[in-house]
C-alpha cells in the first residue's frame, strides 16, 4: 500500500496533498465545530476552486516529489460537492502519475460510487462512527438529503454499509475512520470493526475532539484508546499514526511536526488566505 493513510510504512516516506475544493457538508456532527479551530479535521484558509488545485499540486509537488496522493477530505463532504468531481477529472488528466482519494460520511456514497470508480478514485475513507440508530442519535443532529433535513439515521448507517460493500466490490480500497466518543460509542466499536473487516482494508480509530456540541466533552483517555485499537485489531488491520489532518494539509505527514500540519498557506506560496474553516451545511 503506498498511501501514507492507510500504510503506517508510508506515513513517513510518501506525500499527499489535500485539496479544499468541498465546502458544503450534507449532515450535522455533534462533535463539528462549524467555523472551526485551526487545530481541526476539516479546516481551511480558503475553499479553492477545482481549477486553482492544478497549479497547487504543480507547486506542492515541485517543492516535493514524494507527492503520490491528491486527496478531497472538505471542509464539507466531498459527494455533497459537484466540485469534488471536476477536480478528480482535473487531476486524473494533468496528473495521471498521481493517485486520488477522498473522505466521505457515506450519506451519498451508494449514489455516487459508480462514478468515482469511472473517474478513477483509487482509496475513500468512510467515517463510521455508529453501528445503530441508538447511538447515531447521539452524534448527529440531522443529515440533509434533496435539500431537506432527516433525521433518518439508519438510512444513513445503510448508506454507509452499501456504500462500503460497493467500493470493495469494485476494487476500491477503502478504510473506515471512527472518532470515539466516551461514553457514547465506545460500545459499538468493535461492532463496527468486525462488520468493517469483510469489506475494508484498514480502520483508524481517533480521539474526540471537543467542538461544537461536544465542546465541554473530555477527550478520550490513553486507556481508553488503547482498549478500542485492542479491541480493533482483533479483527483489521489498525492504523495508529493519524494526524487528523486538515483539509488543506500537504507534505509527508509523518515528518511534519503538527501544529496540526504547517498549514497548506505556509508550505505552498500562500495560496490559501485567512479563514480557518469554511464548512457550509446544507439546508
Amino acid at each position: 500500500m503506498n498511501h501514507p493513510c492507510f500504510d503506517e510504512r508510508a506515513h513517513y516516506r510518501v506525500g499527499r496533498i489535500h485539496l479544499p475544493v468541498a465546502p458544503l457538508c450534507n449532515m450535522r456532527c455533534r462533535y463539528c465545530g462549524v467555523g472551526c479551530s485551526d487545530d481541526a479535521p476539516g479546516a481551511t484558509r480558503k475553499i479553492m476552486r477545482p481549477q486553482e488545485s492544478i497549479s497547487a499540486i504543480k507547486r506542492a509537488v515541485a517543492k516535493d516529489p514524494r507527492i503520490r496522493i491528491v486527496g478531497i477530505a472538505g471542509p464539507g463532504d466531498p459527494l455533497a460537492n459537484p466540485q469534488t468531481f471536476e477536480t478528480v477529472a482535473l487531476v486524473q488528466n494533468h496528473f495521471p502519475q498521481l493517485q486520488t482519494c477522498l473522505c466521505t460520511n457515506g450519506l451519498l456514497l451508494p449514489n455516487e460510487i459508480h462514478r468515482l470508480h469511472r473517474l478513477g478514485v483509487d482509496y475513500i475513507t468512510v467515517t463510521v462512527n455508529a453501528f445503530t440508530t441508538r447511538t447515531a442519535k447521539k452524534i448527529y443532529r440531522w443529515i440533509s438529503l434533496g435539500g431537506k433535513k432527516s433525521k433518518d439515521f439508519g438510512l444513513l448507517l445503510r448508506n454507509q454499509q452499501l456504500g462500503v460493500r460497493l467500493a470493495h466490490k469494485l476494487g476500491i480500497t477503502v478504510k473506515i475512520n471512527t472518532v470515539l466518543i466516551p461514553r457514547i460509542n465506545e460500545h459499538e466499536i468493535e461492532d463496527i470493526a468486525q462488520w468493517a473487516s469483510s469489506y475494508a482494508y484498514i480502520m483508524n480509530i481517533m480521539p474526540l475532539i471537543p467542538l461544537g456540541e461536544f465542546k465541554r466533552r473530555k477527550r478520550p483517555s490513553c486507556a481508553q484508546m488503547d482498549r478500542a485499537r485492542l479491541a480493533v485489531s482483533k479483527h483489521i488491520r489498525l492504523l495508529t499514526c493519524c494526524k487528523q489532518c486538515r483539509a488543506d494539509a500537504v507534505g509527508v505527514p509523518g515528518e511534519l511536526i503538527y501544529h496540526r500540519d504547517k498549514p497548506f498557506a505556509d508550505r505552498a506560496d500562500r495560496i490559501i488566505s485567512t479563514r480557518s474553516c469554511d464548512k457550509r451545511c446544507l439546508i
